[in-house]
């Protein structure tokens, strides 16, 4: 998500002892490799699609037995009182990195990463932009996923996260308007500390519908508009293939209301959505791997991954 400031440090506190005491438990098994092959990145999924390990975006998100045993990370999760998307213990292995990237799909659009370090170490480091911030376990930290980001761990240990995505109710963003940003002039706040609770029965709020089967026009038009601020602000495009662009999607935005009159989502239609997506993107895809974004991507990617992919999620095996 993109947000004002590419760090902002929330004003809570956690249990480190509890928290390493739950992720002790876990076993060397219980870590799986990081889904694009980052070396030294592995994970536990603690809330998925159906509860399940992987790595999967769309469907009804659970808790998986490894967040189900895990007390003390429920009520951490469930203390923010917001509804969580795909969330998971995130581990660093020691002198490995989390290469440079963007994160650029339709999931991050508009949700934002929680960062809620459990064990870590002053020489692992956090970059975001141009900025830099190492958090420190226990703390609570948010950054801008739309821009280029990586992680380093210079330590001899292994770093290890909570990471719970969402979007985020008036009442989070309200937080984050008083949160800490590190290099501004302001001092930091009181915190709260969320001590662990014997009788805290926990229910936390995950997603049930985080993709629509066919995108409605409302949003189509939000997300092409997004893509053609992002080509805009790049001054270095060509301003002849930024109009290429923009009429391309003019004419999908045009399309896509047409069939939406006609279908709405309904199954009969999943074919010429089908067919309208895939006649633009293929009409696309040459100008926009020629033009940039504000991140330094191609806008050939957020054109794939916020608008031509989600566009159209039929259920599984329909």
């Amino acid at each position: 998500m993109k947000l004002a400031h590419e760090f902002f440090k929330l004003p809570l506190r956690f249990d480190v002892a509890k928290l390493q005491e739950e992720i002790a438990r876990f076993s060397a098994n219980d870590w799986y490799q990081h889904h694009e092959g980052f070396k030294g990145n592995s994970a536990i999924p603690l809330i998925s699609v159906n509860g399940q390990k992987n790595n999967d975006f769309t469907g009804e998100m659970l808790a998986t037995s490894a967040l189900k045993q895990s007390e003390y990370i429920q009520q951490v999760i469930a203390s923010f009182d917001e509804v969580f998307g795909r969330s998971r213990l995130m581990k660093l292995d020691a002198s490995a990195e989390v290469p440079l990237h963007s994160d650029i799909n339709y999931h991050w659009y508009k949700r934002v990463r929680i960062h809620i370090p459990i064990i870590t170490d002053p020489e692992v480091s956090f970059y975001c932009g141009d900025k830099k911030v190492h958090m420190a376990e226990g703390e609570c930290w948010i950054f801008d996923t739309w821009k280029e980001h990586r992680v380093v761990n210079n330590s001899s240990k292994d770093r290890v996260h909570l990471v719970i995505d969402t979007s985020g109710s008036s009442q989070f963003w309200q937080m984050i308007k008083k949160s800490f940003v590190p290099w501004h002039s302001e001092p930091e706040g009181p915190v709260k500390l969320l001590d662990y609770s014997l009788a805290g029965k926990t229910h936390t709020l995950t997603e049930k519908y985080n993709n629509p089967i066919v995108m409605s026009p409302g949003e189509l038009d939000f997300m092409l508009n997004e893509l053609t601020n992002e080509v805009q602000k790049v001054t270095a495009n060509d301003t002849s293939n930024t109009n290429k662009l923009i009429d391309i999607l003019h004419s999908f935005s045009q399309n896509w209301r047409k069939l939406w009159s006609l279908y709405g989502s309904e199954q009969a239609g999943w074919k010429a959505y089908h067919q309208c997506r895939d006649g633009i993107f293929h009409q696309a895809k040459a100008v926009a791997s020629q033009l940039k974004i504000s991140n330094d991507s191609s806008a050939l990617d957020m054109l794939a991954h916020c608008i031509i992919v989600p566009a159209l999620t039929p259920p599984t095996g329909k």
